[in-house]
């Protein structure tokens, strides 16, 4: 059966899936870092963040790159980029069959990571830029003047007034058109995930493009690799 529950540790957030007590339905949950409250009885984890000491002393119950089924994988690409992209793929087959111009995940979490898969489904690339936060977080630190943000919602005009909202929106507008320049050059089948994935599909649905959304890609894909993991070689 494999493990109950499984943690992806992000760079800002912990991502929970949690089997429910009755059936084979799982819970999904996105919540901020608990690393004195760590159980890690049946527990399956990976990591893309600082991993806390009892994590550390439980390495038998990690899930690395090399057991994630995708095709042309460095050994330096991120685990939580290998399982969301293995995940999207799997499920645009079994929708579907393989696109034929591949997949291009794209991950607005910390980071907006880019991830680009070929017909055959093997990786073939990517790009990496901050992500909103992150550019905010950014021009606060770097000038004298500009203010510190939180990003709650896509400014209202498009040249907003308040320094604030024109933070926020040069950043968003900036992050939309890389995905929309990268589908276009690829023509890949489009997939979401990540936190700020919802503002990020409203605005390229404004702009046309079609895409497949969900933000538990890589927890799924732990689900669906938990049995196997059990089993396989290198524990």
């Amino acid at each position: 059966m494999g493990a109950t529950r499984a943690l992806l540790i992000g760079n800002s957030r912990w991502h929970w899936a949690v089997q429910q007590v009755e059936g084979h339905a799982w819970r999904f949950e996105h919540a901020a870092p608990t690393p004195q409250q760590i159980n890690t009885t049946d527990l399956i984890w990976a990591a893309v963040g600082e991993v806390p000491d009892a994590l550390q002393r439980s390495g038998s119950s990690r899930l690395k790159l090399e057991h994630v089924p995708l095709q042309g994988c460095p050994p330096w690409l991120g685990i939580d980029r290998a399982l969301g992209a293995w995940g999207a793929w799997s499920r645009q087959v079994d929708r579907g069959g393989p696109p034929s111009m591949g997949l291009l995940l794209v991950d607005a979490g910390t980071v907006l990571s880019l991830t680009l898969l070929d017909r055959n489904g093997r990786f073939i690339g990517g790009r990496l830029l901050p992500g909103l936060r992150l550019q905010l977080q950014a021009m606060n630190a770097g000038t004298s003047l500009l203010p510190v943000v939180e990003a709650n919602a896509v400014p209202a005009r498009a040249f907003p007034i308040e320094t604030a909202d024109a933070m926020c929106s040069g950043v968003m507008q900036g992050m939309v058109a890389a995905v929309v320049e990268a589908q276009r050059t690829s023509g890949a089948k489009l997939w979401l995930c990540g936190g700020d994935a919802p503002w990020l599909a409203m605005e390229l649905a404004n702009r046309g493009l079609t895409f497949e959304l969900d933000q538990e890609l890589q927890l799924q894909a732990m689900v669906a690799l938990r049995s196997a993991f059990t089993t396989a070689p290198g524990r």
